[in-house]
């Protein structure tokens, strides 16, 4: 029994040792479990071998749960890279974004709108950063599909607003005055590329984009 005891003790310190530079056991160190279980076994009075084999097939799990997270990791890391590239191939062209948010940069601002299917009337609503209206935009073009217009920043009070963060909301109504759906658009210029905390912000005339907010993409 001193013997045993003694081999568990060096199994178990090993053990600790392992684990010291991490707080999650990893496939070596329940490897390592097993087969001090196996060498401190009683040879009188051997383990359940039902037991055994149900450990086998739970370090057999362990193994393959850990290929597939290294995979995933690679997928993880392929993928990032190729977002990178995309937006890099994206400086100089010309980008239309889909969430309506944009930068006014002091001078003008390309805002559009996209319908399923043709409206009979339709108006674009600039909202500033607190959601407060600051300007109405009468839209023209009411068919199914884009269509864009220039804001040159002037406000309801007849004033130019001041540079910023702003919104840009689309209400469309049919011919029995029932709002229907419309996307708010806004096009831009792409000029560069920020890849900070993780993601790629592109860099344009209008402010910074994400590059999943992008539903079409230009040569200027």
């Amino acid at each position: 029994m001193t013997v045993i005891a003694d081999t568990q003790a060096v199994a178990s310190g090993s053990l600790t040792k392992s684990l010291a530079g991490g707080s999650v056991m990893g496939k070596d160190d329940f490897l390592l479990l097993l087969v001090t279980q196996l060498q401190n076994q009683d040879p009188m009075n051997p383990q359940d071998p039902t037991e055994f084999t149900a450990q086998l097939a739970q370090f057999s799990s362990l193994e393959q749960l850990f290929a597939i997270n290294d995979n995933l990791g690679l997928m993880a890391g392929s993928s990032m890279e190729m977002e990178r590239l995309s937006a890099l191939s994206m400086i100089g062209k010309e980008a239309v974004s889909g969430n309506g948010a944009f930068a006014f940069n002091g001078t003008s601002a390309t805002l559009g709108y996209k319908l399923d299917s043709t409206a009979h009337e339709v108006s674009l609503h600039i909202l500033d950063a607190t959601g407060r209206n600051v300007a109405n935009l009468p839209a023209a073009a009411t068919s199914a599909g884009e269509h864009f217009l220039t804001w040159n920043g002037v406000g309801l009070n007849g004033q130019k607003v001041a540079p910023g963060e702003y919104q840009v909301v689309v209400r469309a109504l049919d011919a029995a005055e029932e709002t229907m759906p419309a996307k708010p658009l806004v096009k831009s210029v792409i000029t560069g590329v920020d890849m900070l905390g993780g993601t790629n912000w592109l860099v344009s005339d209008n402010g910074n984009f994400r590059l999943k907010d992008i539903v079409s993409v230009r040569d200027l």
